[in-house]
């Protein structure tokens, strides 16, 4: 990946056919990671054939964490799969080998399921300011 590949938003509902597509199109998987936002979470996901890079993300709303399982077209999506529901709480439908919140070993549980405080950004100095 490189820093002018985007990220194309997708509705939910479209999260397995996506995947599906891809697969059949000889797409490998890359990554899939989440992220907390105010008011929802975010999930992103990469798909790589020929050296170039799809990427994907979808909000899963905050009162209903689910996600379905990417596990039965990309097996190896399980532990990206797990890593979303102990991070962040999500259900996950399907999930071809769940290991039931036990993946990550993390100090609290569910770290990244509560509130979301969003910090203002420091002001930049000027030249003048050194």
């Amino acid at each position: 990946m490189n820093q002018h590949e985007s990220f194309e938003e997708i509705a939910l509902a479209q999260w397995v056919d996506t995947a599906r597509r891809h697969q059949a199109e000889g797409f490998r998987l890359v990554q899939m990671t989440g992220t907390a936002r105010a008011d929802y979470f975010e999930v992103m996901v990469s798909f790589d054939k020929d050296y170039r890079c799809v990427n994907y993300r979808v909000h899963v709303p905050r009162d209903q964490p689910e996600l379905p399982s990417l596990s039965a077209i990309y097996p190896a999506s399980f532990t990206y799969e797990n890593e979303l529901k102990d991070l962040f709480g999500f259900a996950i439908p399907g999930l071809a080998l769940d290991y039931g919140g036990n993946f990550l070993r993390t100090k609290t549980k569910i770290p990244f399921s509560g509130d979301v405080t969003l910090k203002a950004a420091k002001p930049k100095k000027s030249a003048q300011e050194g």
